[in-house]
């Protein structure tokens, strides 16, 4: 479902509104790419502490990856170098990254 990235935006600032947001784009993901994962396991593997660093990375460089195969472009400078300017800046980029994560989406579906 293609939503409007500021939308998204507004969703990732909103805590319980947020895990709706990133069940979505699991989602959305998983329709995307044809994957054969489920969902619901990677939302619940996003709240376990420590290990949901690596699953919101997963989301991002797989969102990346497959808005590539498409043809269009990716983050600014890669999702992994974003995702590591986030937590050197204060997760400043982390709002650019949600915003274009959103329309990477929209791109690819």
């Amino acid at each position: 479902m293609a939503r409007n990235p500021w939308l998204a935006l507004v969703m990732a600032c909103i805590p319980f509104v947020e895990l709706y947001l990133l069940y979505k784009w699991w989602e959305e993901l998983k329709v995307a790419t044809k994957a054969d994962y489920d969902p619901i396991i990677r939302l619940v593997l996003m709240l376990v502490p420590f290990v949901n660093i690596y699953f919101l990375w997963k989301l991002f460089s797989d969102v990346e990856k497959a808005a590539i195969a498409k043809g269009k472009a990716g983050f600014m400078f890669g999702a992994t170098v974003m995702y590591i300017l986030s937590f050197l800046l204060l997760g400043i980029p982390f709002l650019y990254m949600f915003y274009k994560n959103q329309d990477l989406l929209n791109a690819i579906e």
